[in-house]
């Protein structure tokens, strides 16, 4: 069943503390990179951002994973690995441009994945507010 839906098998491999600390070191990696590195005199809020996101979002990664709260999990994991992967298209674009498809494929795609990963954090507020 995971051969046809390899966001299964992304979901089953994101139920582990390493996977998640994993795509936390990546993203605090590639902003280190881009802010000592490959500083092309661009400004580093944003990488600094990134990182106090990361920092601040890794807890309740893992209290999801020891409490075995799948279904936050599944969205936590979609957040994480979001963020991971625009952080080394980051690092990428800014060492050699990608081509204007794929960066533009991108960011629908990281956009419409932010508004889902939204209406879901508010779908569940409601819910916790309603019981």
């Amino acid at each position: 069943m995971s051969e046809k839906f390899p966001f299964i098998t992304m979901v089953i491999i994101m139920r582990k503390k390493p996977s998640f600390l994993f795509c936390t070191a990546i993203i605090i990696a590639t902003n280190l990179i881009m802010i000592y590195a490959v500083n092309n005199g661009e400004e580093i809020l944003s990488n600094v951002f990134a990182i106090v996101i990361a920092f601040f979002l890794l807890p309740g990664f893992l209290w999801s994973i020891d409490n075995e709260k799948i279904s936050q999990i599944r969205a936590e994991s979609c957040a994480l690995l979001m963020l991971a992967t625009i952080s080394v298209m980051r690092l990428i674009n800014r060492i050699d441009t990608l081509p204007p498809m794929v960066n533009s494929v991108a960011v629908v795609i990281a956009l419409g994945l932010g508004i889902l990963l939204i209406v879901v954090a508010i779908v569940r507020l409601k819910n916790k507010k309603n019981e």
